[in-house]
C-alpha cells in the first residue's frame, strides 16, 4: 500500500491515495479513497485500485497517440 495512507475509522479503516489521479482515471472508475472493515480487506481494495489506476493510465497514454 505504498501509494496509500491508511488509518482507523469508527468501525473499520480508510485509505486515501497519496498521489492525485488524472481526470481520465477518475472518470473511468478510479477512487481516491476506499473504506474497509479490516486491514486485509483494506489491503485488497488498495491493491485493486492501484492496479486499476495503472491500467487506466496506460489506456490514457494510448489515447493520446496520433
Amino acid at each position: 500500500m505504498s501509494d496509500w495512507y491508511g488509518e482507523p475509522l469508527d468501525d473499520g479503516f480508510v485509505a486515501r491515495r497519496q498521489a492525485n489521479l488524472s481526470d481520465y482515471q477518475m472518470r473511468n472508475g478510479c477512487l481516491g479513497e476506499v473504506q474497509a472493515r479490516d486491514e486485509g480487506e483494506l489491503w485488497l481494495l488498495c491493491d485493486a485500485q492501484t492496479r486499476l489506476s495503472e491500467r487506466i493510465a496506460l489506456a490514457e497514454s494510448t489515447r493520446r497517440r496520433p
